[in-house]
């Protein structure tokens, strides 16, 4: 399998969380901030506590985590814009399952220094022992990275979010004074009641998918489907999965109906069928590869203007499913372009791109 995120079919373990209502959190918003007590701090100015009447962000990231990548710029940005108002600063986290010692620092080192005037703010780094992980992440029931907390004037935790959505619309209200945290902790509680009424809906197929009864699963997704379409937004990659797991076939028609309709302009949807029915790890029994041509085909399709890091990994795909279809030719092309593409990106994966380049070998080695 892959390293990259973007390869991966949803997990049923991550269905079963996104599904679940979040329960209480120990750290919530008007809870005053936890201390910074990282292992080192790599870049800019550390932060030893926070003082009154300053606003503070605090964003978790790790090298691996390729949404965080994509937020860096924008923290970039903010901290310019706010400079002298707001002080940012990223703390690596969750680098190493369970690290024996810190050497994974020199890791997360390398990667600020290459990464250079695009992560212009200040960078810490957890410690073996995972205090900020555990005090800022866990105890506000954060499920994944990156994640923000906004730190207001009085020390307490205004907000906490995705760095892409809505966090410089929350820095400068809480800059300007005008932020009410009342009317987000509502918001929140809404958000929370309205989990818990769809919450029933996915029950029925969310059950019988943790206990791997992946057929019935499919029955109760294909009734709550018919009562609420939208759902089918959400989980049409879990009953993907649950098809492939039970019925190739149906799993191969159903790819191709979602090419064709719901996932048509989602390269990153399609890429992960795609490569689902190719990988050689793939329980797929008897897979179609010329209906992972097909997806893939249409997720390159789909690529936007300058996404060079998804041509890369989509033109990987595409290639060896070129090459499990008898294509050879094409699949030596297509991963040509594949690895040109990577060759675009400053930070690609090293591990990834190593994956494509030992592929492209291989294809070269049966074409002689």
């Amino acid at each position: 399998m892959k390293g990259s995120p973007v390869k991966l079919v949803v997990a049923v373990s991550l269905l079963a969380g996104a599904a679940m209502a979040m329960a209480d959190a120990t750290l919530k918003l008007g809870s005053t901030a936890p201390a910074l007590k990282v292992a080192k701090w790599i870049k800019g100015m550390p932060v030893s506590k926070f003082e009154p009447g300053k606003v503070y962000v605090v964003e978790f990231w790790a090298t691996w985590c390729g949404p965080c990548k994509v937020s860096i710029p924008h923290l970039t940005e903010m901290a310019k814009k706010y400079a002298g108002k707001a002080t940012f600063t990223g703390v690596s986290v969750f680098e190493e399952p369970s690290p024996k010692d810190e050497s994974y620092i020199g890791k997360v080192e390398k990667f600020v220094t290459d990464w250079g005037a695009k992560m212009d703010y200040n960078v810490a780094v957890d410690g073996k022992d995972g205090w900020m992980g555990a005090n800022w992440m866990k105890a506000a029931e954060q499920p994944g990275i990156p994640t923000a907390f906004v730190i207001d004037q009085k020390g307490q935790v205004a907000w906490i979010g995705h760095p892409m959505d809505r966090l410089d619309e929350v820095v400068g209200e809480v800059i300007a004074g005008t932020y009410d945290i009342a009317r987000e902790q509502q918001r929140i509680a809404d958000q929370k009641a309205e989990q818990a009424k769809a919450e029933a809906e996915y029950k029925p197929f969310l059950d019988p998918m943790r206990k791997g009864d992946f057929a019935t699963a499919v029955v109760e997704m294909d009734k709550a489907f018919a009562k609420n379409p939208k759902l089918e937004n959400m989980f049409a990659m879990a009953k993907f999965q649950a098809l492939s797991n039970t019925d190739t076939p149906a799993a191969m028609a159903y790819a191709r109906n979602l090419a064709d309709g719901l996932y048509k302009t989602n390269s990153n949807a399609l890429n992960s069928i795609a490569w689902a029915i190719v990988d050689d790890k793939s329980k797929i029994k008897s897979p179609d590869y010329t209906v992972a041509v097909f997806v893939a085909e249409r997720g390159v399709a789909a690529l936007k203007p300058g996404a060079d890091m998804e041509a890369a990994y989509l033109l990987d795909t595409l290639a060896y499913a070129y090459f499990k279809n008898g294509q050879l030719d094409k699949a030596i092309a297509t991963q040509e372009k594949a690895l040109a593409a990577a060759a675009k990106v400053a930070d690609f994966d090293a591990a990834t791109k190593k994956e494509m380049e030992d592929r492209m070998a291989m294809l070269k080695s049966k074409k002689g």
